[in-house]
Order: C-alpha cells, then sequence, then structure tokens
C-alpha cells in the first residue's frame, strides 16, 4: 500500500477553465480536476496521497463535471458529436472522460448526428444549394456518407425552385443599375455558383429568369470582333483546364460539369461556356 502514496509537488488553475487546476505528483503531471474537489479533499502541495483512491474520485468528478458543461453547449445551440468532442477537450477534460460524455449523450438522444444532418439540410436549402450545404456539414464534422444519406429525400425540384427564387430576387436588384444583360447573366450565375448551387441548376434557373431578356438583347447586338475575342480567351482558358482535368477523372459527365463550374466562377457566361465546350468535351449531349 505504501507504492501507492505519492506526494503532490503542483498544483496549478488552468489557463482556459479558472473552475480547474492541473496536479502534479513527484514532480510530473497527474490529473486534473475542479478546484472545488482541491478544497474538499483537503489536496494541497507537499502532502502524501493515496493515488488510486484519489483517482477514483477524481474520475467521477471529472465525468460530472464534463456532462454539465457538454448539456451547456448544447442548450445554446444544437451540435454535431465532433463539434461537442472538440469543445470539449478545448476545456481541457481527458479524451477518456469526454468519450465517456459523449457516450451518455448519444444514449439520452442529448447528440444525433443522422438528426442534426436532416434538421440542417431542410433548413439550409431555403437558402442554399448542396454543394454549399455538404463543404459546411464536412466541416461541421459530419461524414460524407452521412451528408449523402440525408439528402436522399431530397428532390432536385426543391433545389430548383429555391435557385430560380434566389435568381429573381438577384436579378431584380441588379436591373436597377445595370443594363447589360451579358453581365446581369455572368453576375447571377456567379452569385448562385457561390451559394452551393451545380452548372445544371444554375443553368436552369438563369434560363427561367434572365434567358429571355439576354436572348432579346442578343438578337439586337451580334457578337463583334472584341467578342469572338474573348470567345478565343475562353476556348484557350477550357482547354488548359481540360488537359488538367482528365489527368484524374475519366468520366465524361463529371468533367463536364468541373470544367463548366470552373469557367462559371471565372465570370464567363454559360451560353458562352456551353459554345466553347461543344468543341472541347466529347459525349457531352448525353447530360448537357
Amino acid at each position: 500500500m505504501e507504492d501507492s502514496k505519492k506526494i503532490i509537488t503542483k498544483i496549478e488553475i488552468q489557463k482556459r477553465n479558472k473552475d480547474r487546476v492541473n496536479v502534479y505528483i513527484n514532480h510530473e503531471f497527474a490529473f486534473a480536476c475542479s478546484a472545488e474537489l482541491v478544497y474538499i479533499h483537503n489536496i494541497e502541495k507537499g502532502k502524501s496521497v493515496d493515488l488510486n483512491y484519489l483517482n477514483e474520485i477524481i474520475m467521477e468528478d471529472n465525468y460530472i463535471k464534463c456532462k454539465s458543461s457538454a448539456l451547456k453547449i448544447i442548450e445554446k445551440v444544437y451540435k454535431t458529436q465532433a463539434q461537442i468532442y472538440s469543445k470539449l477537450l478545448e476545456k481541457e477534460y481527458d479524451e477518456k472522460t469526454v468519450i465517456r460524455t459523449i457516450e451518455f449523450l448519444k444514449k439520452y438522444g442529448f447528440i444525433n448526428d443522422e438528426k442534426f444532418v436532416q434538421m440542417y439540410i431542410k433548413d439550409k436549402l431555403k437558402s442554399n444549394g448542396r454543394n454549399k450545404i455538404k463543404h459546411d456539414l464536412i466541416k461541421k464534422g459530419i461524414d460524407e456518407k452521412r451528408i449523402n444519406e440525408g439528402f436522399h429525400s431530397i428532390t432536385s425540384g426543391v433545389e430548383k425552385e429555391t435557385a430560380i427564387k434566389l435568381a429573381e430576387k438577384k436579378y431584380n436588384l441588379l436591373i436597377k443599375n445595370e443594363k447589360d444583360y451579358r453581365k446581369i447573366y455572368k453576375k447571377v450565375g456567379e452569385f448562385l455558383i457561390r451559394k452551393g448551387y451545380n452548372s445544371d441548376i444554375v443553368s436552369e434557373a438563369l434560363n427561367n429568369v434572365v434567358k429571355k431578356d439576354f436572348s432579346d438583347f442578343e438578337k439586337k447586338d451580334e457578337i463583334n470582333d472584341d467578342e469572338q475575342i474573348d470567345l478565343d480567351k475562353l476556348r484557350v482558358l477550357a482547354e488548359k483546364r481540360y488537359n488538367i482535368i482528365i489527368k484524374s477523372e475519366q468520366d465524361y459527365k463529371k468533367i463536364y460539369k468541373k470544367l463548366s463550374d470552373y469557367l462559371l466562377r471565372r465570370g464567363y457566361s454559360w451560353e458562352n461556356i456551353k459554345t466553347v465546350l461543344s468543341s472541347i468535351v466529347s459525349n457531352e449531349d448525353s447530360y448537357i
């Protein structure tokens, strides 16, 4: 029993959590616990302690405090399992206690990543496309498989309807100060890409909102030499990007989408992109 006796050599308050302390035994870090526990059990520098007995008390105390911290975090904003895990580690709880706390939260339904994904997607689809939603969920620690499962019950019609509404709103703002339909077309397209919509949905939204006016404009103003130069520049840029993409991608549908998304982000209109890609990407007729 004598071997279990150790001498406390240092007690320091944690930097991130003033309510907790780090305790050193024989000049080595031994454990962290609440400051309250130090007073209750008269833990002080120079004192001999039964480490086995003390560890049991500390582990249970840490678990209780960790659960309390986790519940306070969830009370403010619903979090994913990964977010809770990260925040508890930041509060300097040991990993074993954090894992035990996570299991408690899952058992009693305080955290549920599957439910979180469904709620998040349903809410964010009101203002964003699936690409941005997926990116944001991955940042929150949700694995890609679970995200894809969350999208299974979502029809493409929901996304398209929202994209068209957003495009209309953006178009009505731009038309007040901008009369060049090519610029409007480009700006609305860029806006939808930033919102996370893929090229197919962006194209459909632009056709529904801007296409008619843009077509009328094109009839009045044939492509001049400067515009032809722009098309040539676009073709050069597209060919360079195409040669990069095909090094790691053989699916023509994916190649076409990656290339068109890239060119839309660079500010080119969808109509010009389609014109150029028709001479670069083979088999595009099967998925345009």
